[in-house]
């Protein structure tokens, strides 16, 4: 009976430790640059982030860029729609976003690079696109267009397609350049997946 009792009054002892022992923190969301900064570890992982929008796209809201709110930083993170989440509103632009997501990898090779010259060099007349849909920390096509963009529905403007034909074979040129210099045989190009957003407390 002693024993017992002496039992309950240890439990009762931890019970108002604990009282006074502040709960446990979630974690604080990453910064563009931190996300970078430990990419391979945080690649196929969900991550919460939390950065200004610098463009939303305005067409469909289904992409944005952030980069670091305190605007120290040039990187630039290319945020795209997920299934579930709620597309950005023009008007975000400028605003400190915190997403919840997934950051994924893309490995460009040269023969990757190969194909998509040969596809600029000789578009099908549904991929004359005068336009592009911002880039995100990548070393590759930069954001891919929006499956709906409505301007997409309108004839091409031939001088503005050989502009950003140009722009394009351009950037393929410097990436070649950045491939001959990778030691590991590729280039990494990352996106991150959306699952949800919220404007962050100011």
């Amino acid at each position: 009976m002693q024993h017992t009792h002496t039992r309950f009054k240890l439990l009762a002892a931890l019970v108002l430790i604990a009282a006074f022992i502040p709960a446990t923190q979630a974690a604080q969301p990453l910064k563009v640059t931190e996300l970078f900064s430990a990419v391979e570890a945080n690649v196929g992982k969900q991550v919460t982030i939390e950065g200004m929008a610098t463009w939303v796209c305005p067409h469909m809201g289904c992409k944005a860029q952030l980069t670091d709110a305190d605007g120290q930083s040039k990187t630039i993170l290319l945020v795209t729609q997920g299934k579930s989440m709620p597309r950005f509103a023009p008007d975000l632009q400028g605003d400190t976003l915190r997403v919840t997501g997934i950051l994924h990898e893309n490995r460009i090779t040269a023969a990757d690079l190969d194909e998509h010259e040969k596809e600029i060099k000789n578009p099908s007349p549904a991929e004359a696109h005068s336009h592009t849909h911002g880039e995100g920390h990548d070393h590759a096509k930069g954001g891919d267009d929006c499956a709906d963009c409505p301007e997409k529905q309108k004839p091409a403007d031939p001088a503005q397609v050989a502009k950003a034909r140009e722009t394009q074979l351009a950037r393929i040129a410097k990436y070649r350049e950045l491939l001959a210099k990778s030691k590991k045989g590729y280039l990494a190009s990352y996106t991150f997946e959306g699952q949800s957003w919220e404007k962050a407390a100011q």
